[in-house]
């Protein structure tokens, strides 16, 4: 039997335990760095869109004629408005059309400008939806992105005209 069994020394363990500790720390920190940038990117860029949706766009339904089948829309703040979604309310459902899908004559309105959309279907869906005539319409506006980035769609912001 042999009594002289010797592990490594306290000192080596001491060493090793230490540099695994620091390797350890020094990936934890690199992937925490990482996460932490692309969470501020990802939040400053939500921020933003959020303050480009609150302070800079500003547009109204200045007039829905039923009779022609248009909706006038007064885009009066500080971008231009790519496309809107219009959602037309009648007793009997609710009907969404979209400029950005070719349902509409006209696309994108510049700032402060003034634009008539009219659907290109038939002229007759803001007057007889589903069966029955259309009592409210609501508007939620598409702005361009900054270069490179999606448009931001501003669901915050919804611009609504009864129908009387």
């Amino acid at each position: 039997m042999r009594r002289n069994k010797k592990g490594i020394s306290p000192l080596i363990a001491t060493v090793l335990l230490i540099g695994f500790a620091v390797a350890l720390a020094a990936v934890v920190m690199t992937w925490g760095l990482d996460f932490i940038k692309s969470t501020a990117d990802a939040t400053e860029s939500q921020t933003q869109n959020t303050l480009i949706c609150a302070s800079d766009l500003s547009f109204a339904i200045s007039d829905v004629n039923p009779s022609e089948g248009s909706v006038t829309v007064d885009n009066r703040g500080q971008v231009d408005i790519k496309s809107v979604i219009f959602r037309i309310y009648g007793s009997s459902g609710v009907d969404t059309l979209d400029s950005s899908t070719g349902e509409l004559n006209i696309a994108s309105i510049p700032k402060f400008g003034v634009k008539k959309f009219m659907d290109n279907e038939t002229s007759t869906r803001l007057i007889d939806l589903l069966g029955s005539p259309a009592t409210k319409v609501e508007a939620i506006a598409t702005v361009a992105g900054d270069a490179g980035e999606e448009d931001i769609v501003c669901p915050q912001n919804i611009q609504e005209f009864n129908i009387i």
